[in-house]
C-alpha cells in the first residue's frame, strides 16, 4: 500500500506533467485544451505562483478577465516576488483602462526583476500614454539596454522625443530602423515626418501634415 508521501509526490509529478502539457497546448494554440490541463495543475493546494499566474494569463486570453485576476491575485498572495504574475496583472488592469493601476503594477514587476524586459517595455507605454514623458523615456531607453533592436520599442521612443520637440534626435532613431528595416512603414512615416520637419519643403507641399502623436505607439 502506498505511504503517504509517495502519495503526495506522485500526485505533484502529475500536477508537473499536466501543467507542462497545459503549457505546450497553449504555445499551439490549443487554449481550451490549455485551460484544462493548466487549471487540473492549479487544483494542487502545493502549485506553485507562477502555475496560477500561467492559468491568469490563459483565462485572459479567453476573454475570462475576472476570473484572470483572481487568479493572478492567488499568484501574487502566494509568492509577492513573482515579477510574472505582476506583469501579468497589470496587463489585464490596463486593459480596463485603469493606467495608474497598471503602472504600478509594472512597476513592482520591474523592482523585483530589472531585466524583465516585457514589464520594462509595459511600464514605458503606459507611462506614455499617461503623459510622463520624463519618466516614459527613461524606460524606454532602460528597456533598449535589455534588447536594443527591437524596433518597435525604438520608434516608440522616436515617437515620444518628436512629441518633445527633439527631432534630431528621433530622426536618427527612425532612420537606424529604417535601414534596418526598408520595408517597416511605420519607420518609413516617422523618417519622412521628421525630415519634413527639420528641412521644410517648398510652399505649397503638404510635408508634416499628421502630428507625430498620431504615429501608433505600440506595446
Amino acid at each position: 500500500m502506498p505511504q503517504p508521501d509517495e502519495v503526495s509526490d506522485f500526485s505533484k509529478l502529475q500536477c508537473s506533467i499536466f501543467h507542462a502539457l497545459g503549457m505546450s497546448a497553449f504555445k499551439r494554440g490549443h487554449f481550451e485544451e490549455a485551460l484544462n490541463f493548466v487549471s487540473k495543475a492549479c487544483a494542487n493546494s502545493e502549485a506553485p505562483a507562477i502555475w496560477h499566474r500561467d492559468y491568469a494569463e490563459m483565462l485572459d486570453r479567453q476573454g475570462k478577465s475576472e476570473a484572470a485576476e483572481a487568479e493572478v491575485r492567488l499568484a501574487i498572495q502566494l509568492d509577492p516576488n513573482c515579477a510574472a504574475a505582476w506583469e501579468t496583472l497589470g496587463t489585464i488592469l490596463i486593459q480596463r483602462g485603469l493606467l495608474e493601476e497598471s503602472c504600478d503594477c509594472y512597476e513592482r514587476a520591474v523592482q523585483i526583476d530589472r531585466t524583465f524586459s516585457n514589464a520594462v517595455n509595459n511600464l514605458a507605454v503606459t507611462l506614455d500614454r499617461m503623459g510622463k514623458a520624463e519618466a516614459a523615456e527613461e524606460r524606454y531607453r532602460q528597456v533598449l539596454g535589455l534588447i536594443p533592436d527591437n524596433a518597435d520599442i525604438q520608434l516608440n521612443l522616436a515617437t515620444l522625443l518628436g512629441d518633445l520637440r527633439r527631432y534630431q534626435e528621433a530622426l536618427q532613431i527612425a532612420q537606424r530602423v529604417c535601414d534596418q528595416h526598408p520595408t517597416m512603414a511605420r519607420a518609413q512615416a516617422l523618417v519622412t515626418y521628421f525630415r519634413d520637419i527639420l528641412e521644410p519643403i517648398p510652399s505649397g507641399g503638404n510635408g508634416g501634415s499628421e502630428s507625430v502623436s498620431n504615429q501608433k505607439r505600440t506595446a
